[in-house]
């Protein structure tokens, strides 16, 4: 039996699909959420306090004191214990697009670039920050930790330009460990790898939603490009706005590549209606302030993939069925992430659901769509096809064709008796009108598998269609194992 025959015969149902990939995305969620960086960490700071006018100090946290653009005095309060960890060389180590004095009981310890009341007074610093923390002070007891903080360089405002701020193993370069982008960066790979072939599959086999797929993760490897170039340049902290507007872009077109390629899937009034109006909704969203850069790269995200999610999901419904029905899954496991942290959505989870969006459609091939769809109501199929050509309308029995040949715009309608006729509309639009019986085999090619003599193959991952008029149709690698199985399916009714 050969492997495409065994695909066939072990396929999943559609609900069977669809738990396998939910459970994934829930192990995704569980692996983001419940897990540490490989950082190793004696201290991280939150809580902290701020420097009133009145000369009073006022508590906060290092995710609201970003808005001002005076210096900012700030302080944190930590206990050391006699464990032997504080016996060893210590970093006090901070990120995030800020200048700042450093201060350690009083003393000063280091500066990250150099603080001022104005652009030209202030050194930007780097975006990540080490101060070695000299073992005299490390004295079991509180302490206190006292910054003088600047962002003149920044020229938009974000609350929460306080990324981190650690006590952890002495590190001369503040930069972040490149160990902490390792799952990142093994992501970062499989999202080039799984995108290329994607879109590879797509343009060689005429299938819309490989190709929309690849566009999406072409967008994300640019966010997470984005995201990783911190682990390998320790850039001047304003030029993580750069970075940031590099990750807003990528994120608006990976949730516009879902749209455009929902359009193209489902060109319907109601798909066209959605995705307008969710268009309109991301649109008027920025006459709305938001406190954060991330809440607001976030919301957008999140509210482009809701249309195409919310088309798939009534789809669904109605018993239309294809890979993408499965985005609405996709959309909620983002959501739930972005509700439990915005921050590790971005970081993390986004790249690990797309990954999981991406690749699920390779194991798509693994589903029996008629198990789960025979009993829904069919669509109706084209029966004739309307030519037009000088001026008059010309029918085409279906039945009497045996292939469709993409010209461009236009399409060879290729009959049995060896004759063509050119039809006024591009293949992808024919085939959408689902011609009785016509199955998609090249991206240029679709053909009658009433008119199917047998399927043939030769070394080098080359197959073509004999049909029963003795002509030849070139077949795409990547659809063999659906034919195959279409094949035996129709063969067998």
């Amino acid at each position: 039996m050969s492997s495409s025959n065994k695909k066939t015969k072990s396929a999943m149902s559609i609900w069977q699909f669809a738990l396998l990939i939910t459970m994934i995305y829930i192990v995704g969620l569980f692996i983001t959420h419940r897990t540490t960086v490989f950082e190793k960490i004696y201290w991280s700071g939150y809580e902290l306090q701020v420097l009133g006018e009145n000369n009073t100090w006022v508590d906060s946290n290092r995710f609201k004191i970003g808005m001002s653009d005076k210096v900012q005095d700030i302080r944190f309060s930590l206990k050391i214990d006699d464990a032997e960890k504080w016996k060893s060389p210590i970093s006090l180590m901070m990120g995030g697009p800020f200048s700042a004095e450093v201060f350690w009981d009083g003393e000063n310890i280091g500066n990250k670039g150099a603080v001022g009341n104005t652009i030209d007074e202030e050194v930007a610093g780097p975006i990540d920050f080490s101060s070695f923390v000299p073992s005299r002070l490390l004295k079991p007891g509180d302490h206190e930790i006292r910054l003088k903080l600047s962002t003149q360089h920044l020229l938009v405002r974000d609350e929460s330009v306080f990324h981190f701020v650690w006590l952890a193993p002495y590190r001369q370069d503040g930069k972040r460990d490149l160990r902490y982008y390792a799952v990142p960066l093994l992501i970062l790979s499989l999202l080039i790898v799984l995108s290329l072939q994607s879109f590879r599959i797509g343009r060689s086999a005429g299938n819309t939603i490989h190709i929309g797929l690849g566009l999406y993760g072409f967008c994300i490897i640019i966010a997470l490009m984005a995201e990783v170039s911190r682990a390998v340049i320790n850039y001047p902290y304003h030029y993580h706005e750069l970075r940031g507007l590099i990750g807003w872009f990528a994120n608006l077109g990976a949730g516009l590549a879902l749209m455009y390629t929902c359009y193209r899937v489902v060109d319907t009034k109601f798909s066209k209606a959605v995705l307008a109006i969710g268009t309109m909704i991301v649109i008027a969203t920025y006459f709305v302030t938001m406190d954060s850069g991330d809440r607001r790269l976030a919301q957008d995200f999140i509210l482009l993939a809701m249309g195409p999610s919310l088309v798939f999901a009534v789809l669904l419904f109605k018993k239309r069925i294809n890979y993408l029905s499965t985005l609405p899954i996709f959309w909620l496991a983002c959501l739930t992430s972005n509700l439990h942290s915005t921050g590790l959505f971005l970081d993390s989870y986004q790249f690990i659901a797309s990954l999981i969006l991406i690749g699920g459609a390779w194991a798509w091939t693994y589903v029996d769509t008629t198990l789960s769809t025979d009993s829904g109501p069919a669509l109706p199929e084209t029966e004739q096809f309307k030519v037009r050509a000088a001026g008059e309308e010309k029918m085409i029995r279906v039945a009497d064709c045996y292939a469709l040949k993409g010209e461009g715009n236009f399409t060879s309608i290729m009959l049995l008796d060896g004759s063509s006729i050119l039809h006024q509309d591009g293949l992808g639009a024919i085939m959408k009108t689902n011609p009785v019986d016509f199955t998609r085999v090249h991206k240029s090619f679709a053909v009658n598998l009433n008119a199917v003599a047998t399927l043939k193959s030769a070394e080098g991952s080359k197959y073509w269609l004999e049909m029963t008029n003795k002509e030849v149709i070139p077949v795409s690698r990547y659809r063999v194992t659906e034919l195959r199985g279409l094949i035996k399916r129709f063969l067998d009714n």
